[in-house]
């Protein structure tokens, strides 16, 4: 063996032993912590006036021109367009998100046609008292029927509360709204939930909640329903006063729409 072989397998020697030591040195990875869901509320210092300031990712509802809830006005507008709904059975869980409770639907239940798009019911859930206002008067409750495309785009179906008497196809939902930790699946008949007529109110708005996001389409019937007052009363205990202010209605135009069920 030649000197030079010799000094050659010694360096290699010499190498391996280095890459093995740092091998073994080298630390494992480690998971990166998730980051804490920004806290947000309905009052205090993380209220709806500040929601813009509480995370970077909620500036929208800072900054946004096309926000909702509206004011809407006391006489619905000549109707221009026209909605279909399709509505059945849904099943879903109850589970409270913390802001509100929530109906999540299967995805079934209701398929609503507006503008020759078709979206499918997602969830449902309860503000007391109603977001949306008619010539400045809340409503006592407001059900936000949240629906989606096969693109994703948003369509929420808002259905106004009166008091007056109990509504039996909301009965399921309520009841489960005070023991929420049961994950009990909930059948709702959607079509016995909303009001004999569809005539409603449309326009361009916004989530409701952070982060605001806009480009949602909004169809508000003009017609309420009726829930009693105990059953008003559940919801409000659950969560009390979850509503956003309305927001300036801006550019926008409010549109008025027919609709039929079937």
């Amino acid at each position: 063996m030649s000197v030079r072989f010799r000094l050659f397998s010694s360096a290699l020697a010499v190498a391996a032993v280095t890459l093995a030591g740092c091998a073994q040195a080298a630390p494992e990875p480690t998971a990166t912590p998730a980051a804490e869901p920004a806290h947000w509320s309905y009052d205090g210092d993380t209220g709806p006036v500040s929601w813009g300031d509480v995370d970077a990712s909620f500036e929208t509802c800072a900054v946004g021109t096309d926000q909702s809830p509206i004011d809407l006005p006391a006489t619905v507008p000549a109707p221009t367009t026209s909605i279909r709904l399709s509505a059945e059975n849904a099943e879903g869980d109850v589970f409270d998100t913390g802001h509100a409770v929530e109906f999540e639907a299967d995805g079934e239940g209701e398929t609503l046609t507006f503008g020759g798009d078709e979206y499918s019911l997602q969830q449902m859930h309860a503000h007391v008292p109603s977001e949306h206002t008619v010539n400045g008067q809340p409503a006592a409750a407001e059900l936000h029927l949240v629906n989606t495309d096969a693109d994703g785009k948003l369509l929420v179906l808002g259905v106004l509360v009166a008091e007056g008497d109990a509504s039996g196809a909301l009965a399921p939902f309520i009841e489960e709204t005070t023991h929420v930790t049961d994950e009990e699946v909930v059948t709702l008949d959607v079509s016995a939930v909303l009001p004999a007529s569809l005539e409603n109110y449309e326009y361009s708005g916004s989530l409701t909640t952070p982060p605001c996001t806009e480009d949602v389409q909004w169809v508000v019937l003009s017609t309420p329903i009726s829930m009693s007052a105990g059953q008003i009363g559940t919801l409000e205990g659950v969560h009390n006063h979850n509503a956003r202010p309305t927001q300036p209605l801006g550019d926008r135009v409010v549109v008025g729409g027919t609709g039929e069920l079937g």
